[in-house]
């Protein structure tokens, strides 16, 4: 097996994808030595900045790059020359001078010796030292010099040198270019960038010393070509009438204006790359098939020692089996046989280099350096309230269909509809129905960060399903630094647990000013190493914007975790949207994973406030023979899906309501939980709501129920000693319940059944609540099964309330309420259940839909399953 020749430099991956029969974007290229970070954040935005600036010809003088090289740099404006990438200013130097030789040293880039050639000029080579670890020979150097005294001679030397990755002894070119004046030194810095700050000869510029600097490598943008002489005046000026008007686009312009201004990337490339080097050295070393040469630079040089295969059929099966291209160096005069080079990459890049090898030699694979993950897909949204959640519990339940043991993740969740856990923890409500789909029990772990906002301002934070303290914005950003361990942990011990993690992002992934202390959407994405579908909402419009906007928020790590899109609540017919679909996929290089239709009537609970506060889950149409609920709405709302059960009756109509006005005269009406009991007593009295409710009882006609918080409302009183909730301290409440209520430090936590001593029928749900309430003057209705209250009637038994959070959802006792309510407005009670409240029947249609609306075969893919 030969590799056919895949050219004179490394980074040739339309050849490499040729000879791997992939596309190119498939090839894990080693040939090419760029920066394993990639480039900096700024360049993209930058870039989109500028397009319209290329209607324009570029400024052939590149002021405003002059300028901030002198800035940021200390490099006077006139002691630089911009090229094409560093190689068009190689060929360009040999032309500069009327030279009579010129030196290079041997191996080394390729296009020293072709621009020399090309110049016509003879060349001396000096061969570097193989038995002194391939360094360059200054006394050969000075032998050349003393040989040839009257010649003009041009010394073109790599530091560090390319292929072996070798700096030069400064002090020494230095001593020797002080001594021969005629000769003319170009050291070429294009890998400089990725080695210490001291070794530069950018500051030892002189009449016969030029530096070569180039920024494709540190700024990983070979495509842009950046290339920059530095010397002195009279040699820029004579090299500048040498090249072409415009060396430079103006984009590439734009990127040196930007990249003084950057010293972070720098040094944190300076950081990131040595750590990752010298573990791929270690893994290259334990192979034992290379002599490794040690290097300055980002790549490292490889002797072959193995003869199994021979060099070219080594680069063949790498790339034929593994999708793996390596830098073949026979062209490089002195390393014809038996050498290759290879950039350093990523942590988990470079050990897929390793385990090809391997598999190739046949050595024993060793435990893996890099932690092995579990497959995780991730939804992430363009915006709140675009159906993350609802998805989230689609794949949940798809997954498990087809055997896999699947379990949900939110890092953090910020939503009033909470959810007690068997253990008595708090999660959020979305990862409870989650982890149903699931077929598993819930538990903290699933959503290690709940926050409850208790305030504009502060929210009560929730820590591994139990309540921590109430912070504000400033507190809680401090806080959950810390916390992100907490929330690796709870992952790491699902992924331990489980086949496969879904994971929910949070909010919009393009909320650029909170990224740096993100740890629900891209930084849990790369932790877990997911495949993320990006969701949008067809039905908030201009879903094509959203995703394209998106998608130019992101930084270059966070575009390549992206694998495509979900358009989401569609409603027409599908192939309107392939004009949308075919620029979004040619402008992004992400495809659309599916269009999932508007799911109406789903009878699932929802994640969190949103689509409660829109009023789309209010019931207005005409009453007919049916019962008339309503809901007020107060603005510290909490657990409305209690409500969800009754909106599944067909005799019933759930309204919603926030003002006096809306309320009408409903046959039932329900206070419901709260996250600040006292502010939202306090609004019941202020909006005249409370006036009718209390006019509601003296008319007899409205049953009249609390739950929760609501159920504190109906009482006496409430009070916050350790200002819980607010420092609003106590509040009289309804007055139409005997008891009153101390909220207490400890909050009670835990699943419950119990009866309803009316009716003797079952009920079940969870209690979540600070509050300790005490009956005054109130008789029990609901008890546990220890026969402790769980609610009481109140001053008629038109009026109750309970601390159980989903009261309504068991069927019979739901159908027993209803027809005692029909019976008081005379009409005939229907006695058989009308419709059951079991979800798994639900998430089942929920799943049918979504997996034909998805195309399943590529998620799979992508998953790797």
């Amino acid at each position: 097996m030969k590799s056919e020749n895949t050219g004179p430099h490394g980074g040739n991956l339309f050849r490499m994808a040729n000879i791997a029969g992939v596309d190119p974007s498939e090839i894990l290229d080693f040939s090419s030595n760029l920066n394993p970070l990639g480039f900096p954040d700024w360049v993209r935005p930058l870039i989109n900045s500028r397009i319209s600036d290329l209607i324009h010809y570029p400024d052939p003088n590149y002021t405003k790059a002059r300028i901030s090289l002198e800035k940021n740099w200390n490099i006077p404006k006139d002691e630089i020359v911009f090229g094409n990438g560093a190689s068009e200013l190689i060929h360009i130097l040999p032309k500069i001078k009327k030279f009579d030789l010129a030196v290079i040293a041997q191996p080394s880039y390729i296009d020293y010796q072709k621009s020399i050639e090309l110049a016509g000029l003879p060349i001396q080579e000096i061969h570097l030292q193989k038995g002194s670890d391939l360094t360059l020979n200054y006394e050969e150097l000075i032998e050349i010099f003393n040989k040839n005294p009257e010649k003009q001679i041009l010394v073109l030397l790599g530091h560090p040198n390319n292929p072996t990755g070798k700096l030069l002894d400064r002090d020494k070119i230095l001593k020797i270019a002080s001594e021969y004046k005629d000769a003319f030194f170009v050291i070429d810095e294009s890998f400089i960038d990725f080695c210490s700050d001291d070794v530069s000869f950018r500051d030892n510029r002189s009449e016969n010393l030029a530096v070569l600097w180039s920024l494709t490598k540190i700024l990983a943008l070979p495509g842009l070509r950046i290339g920059i002489l530095l010397t002195s005046s009279e040699i820029a000026s004579r090299v500048s009438k040498t090249l072409p008007t415009w060396s430079l686009n103006s984009l590439s312009a734009s990127i040196i204006e930007k990249f003084g201004e950057d010293q972070d990337f720098l040094i944190r490339s300076k950081q990131r790359i040595p750590e990752w080097k010298n573990e791929f050295q270690k893994e290259l070393e334990d192979l034992g098939i290379f002599r490794i040469y040690d290097t300055n630079a980002n790549f490292i040089l490889l002797e072959y020692l193995d003869p199994k295969y021979d060099i070219s059929e080594l680069e063949y099966l790498l790339l034929k089996e593994f999708k793996i291209g390596i830098r073949n160096c026979s062209n490089f005069k002195g390393l014809e046989n038996n050498y290759i080079r290879v950039a350093i990459k990523t942590p988990e890049e470079n050990e897929r280099l390793i385990r090809a090898f391997r598999s190739l030699f046949r050595k024993n694979p060793k435990p893996s350096i890099i932690k092995k993950t579990k497959p995780a897909l991730m939804l992430q949204g363009t915006a709140s309230n675009v159906g993350k959640s609802i998805l989230a519990t689609a794949f949940c339940r798809i997954f498990t269909q087809d055997g896999f043991k699947v379990a949900p993740f939110k890092s953090q969740n910020m939503a009033l509809n909470s959810f007690v856990t068997y253990e008595g923890a708090e999660i959020g409500r979305a990862q409870a129905l989650q982890a149903q789909a699931c077929k598993i029990r819930a538990d903290y772990r699933m959503n290690p960060i709940l926050l409850k906002p208790s305030s504009e301002k502060d929210s009560q934070v929730i820590l591994n399903g139990k309540p921590v303290e109430a912070m504000d914005f400033r507190d809680y950003m401090k806080f959950k630094l810390g916390a992100f361990d907490e929330v690796k942990k709870s992952y790491d011990s699902l992924a331990d647990e489980f086949d496969m993690i879904v994971l929910e992002g949070a909010g919009g992934v393009s909320e650029v000013n909170l990224k740096d202390k993100d740890i629900v959407n891209m930084r849990m994405a790369e932790y877990a190493k997911a495949k993320v579908l990006l969701i949008g909402n067809i039905d908030h419009g201009g879903v094509f914007g959203s995703f394209v906007g998106a998608m130019e928020t992101m930084s270059e790590w966070e575009r390549k975790l992206v694998s495509g899109f979900l358009i989401n609540r569609f409603r027409g017919i599908k192939s309107l949207l392939d004009p949308g679909i075919k620029y979004l996929e040619e402008t992004t290089r992400k495809n659309v994973f599916g269009i999932v239709s508007f799911l109406n009537d789903l009878r699932l609970p929802e994640e969190d406030s949103l689509e409660f506060k829109s009023g789309s889950l209010s019931d207005n149409s005409p009453l007919g023979d049916r019962i008339d609920i309503v809901l007020i709405d107060t603005p510290r709302i909490s657990n409305h899906t209690d409500l969800d059960s009754l909106r599944i009756e067909p005799d019933v109509r759930v309204r919603i309501a926030k003002r006096k006005e809306e309320i009408g005269n409903p046959d039932v009406l329900i206070l419901p939980g709260s996250k600040n009991v006292i502010t939202d007593l306090n609004y019941l009295k202020e909006s005249g709501i409370s006036e009718s409710i209390l006019n509601f009882h003296k008319e007899g006609k409205t049953e009249i129920i609390g739950i929760c918080g609501g159920y504190q409302m109906l009482g006496e009183s409430v009070h916050d000693p350790f200002q819980i909730e607010s420092d609003l301290g106590s509040a009289e409440g309804l007055n139409l319940i005997g008891v009153q209520t101390v909220l207490e430090k400890e909050k009670l936590l835990k699943q419950t059944e119990g009866t309803h001593l009316l009716s003797g029928k079952r009920v079940s749900g969870y209690e979540i609540h600070h509050g300790n309430t005490k009956e005054i003057s109130a008789k029990s209705i609901f008890q546990n099964d220890s026969g402790e209250s769980l609610g009481h009637q109140g001053t008629s038994e038109r009026v109750w309330g309970t601390y159980l959070h989903g009261v309504f959802d068991e069927d019979e006792f739901r159908r027993w309420f209803l027809d005692k309510i029909r019976l008081k407005k005379g009409m005939k009670p229907l006695g058989k259940i009308q419709a059951k409240y079991e979800l798994e029947t639900n998430l089942d249609r929920l799943a049918d839909e979504v997996r034909n609306s998805v195309n399943m075969s590529e998620i799979y893919r992508i998953l790797g399953l």
